[in-house]
């Protein structure tokens, strides 16, 4: 079975769980990080490192993640290549997860229930809003969903809302489509909690196209990576 190694930070002593996501195993680990001093981003990256070095079984020294151009999806570099598996990162105030999958896209999404009000209708469709009653975590679902969906789909273009459906919504689950100018993407999805927030892992049924586009870009020199400080939040 495929892994794909997940962390949600909430404690500066790791807490590690287990779960599958469209039959992907998911490890999740936990850590915090100090609200006051900006080094979320940061620490979501060292984070991501630190999986896929464990993954990869290589030296730490050897990884980078960088952003990819203009979507800000993170591209995890092995020795200054692209690498064979996908990352994923998000960051709020005092909070950072981070995802390392071997084979399919993947994301993931933290909310705080407190942020995801009625502004966000704009960008839900009734549809959407219709999947489950409304109960004060609804917005943040959905939110948490979407944001994890759009990264796991890897469309490598900015988001837009509403290109991203979700499809159904359990409590602890949700399946999702994605799409874009050039490609088309779908897979399932879980909710999880830590503290006040939502958090949300997406894992793509099939990535392979969006996959073979960012290999043929980094192998003819046309992928542009910006510093990290750019990256998708």
């Amino acid at each position: 079975m495929n892994a794909i190694f997940c962390a949600a930070a909430v404690g500066r002593q790791p807490h590690r769980q287990r779960l599958t996501v469209a039959g992907y195993d998911v490890e999740l680990a936990s850590l915090a990080v100090d609200q006051h001093d900006g080094s979320e981003p940061a620490a979501a990256r060292a984070l991501a490192e630190d999986l896929a070095a464990i993954r990869l079984g290589t030296d730490r020294r050897d990884l980078r993640i960088a952003p990819l151009a203009p979507s800000g999806r993170p591209v995890l570099l092995v020795a200054g290549r692209v690498a064979g598996i996908a990352v994923s990162l998000s960051h709020v105030a005092g909070l950072v997860a981070a995802a390392v999958a071997t084979s399919p896209g993947v994301g993931v999404d933290l909310v705080d229930p407190a942020e995801a009000g009625r502004g966000l209708d704009f960008w839900l469709t009734p549809e959407e809003l219709a999947l489950e009653p409304d109960e004060g975590l609804l917005r943040a679902r959905l939110w948490a969903a979407k944001e994890a969906a759009y990264k796991a789909a890897g469309l490598d273009e900015e988001l837009r809302p509403r290109t991203v459906s979700i499809e159904s919504l359990g409590l602890h689950t949700f399946t999702w489509s994605a799409r874009s100018s050039f490609t088309t993407a779908a897979g399932a999805g879980r909710f999880l909690s830590t503290g006040r927030h939502v958090v949300a892992v997406a894992v793509a049924a099939s990535r392979a196209e969006a996959h073979a586009s960012t290999e043929a870009s980094a192998a003819s020199g046309a992928t542009t990576i910006h510093p990290l400080e750019s990256a998708l939040a």
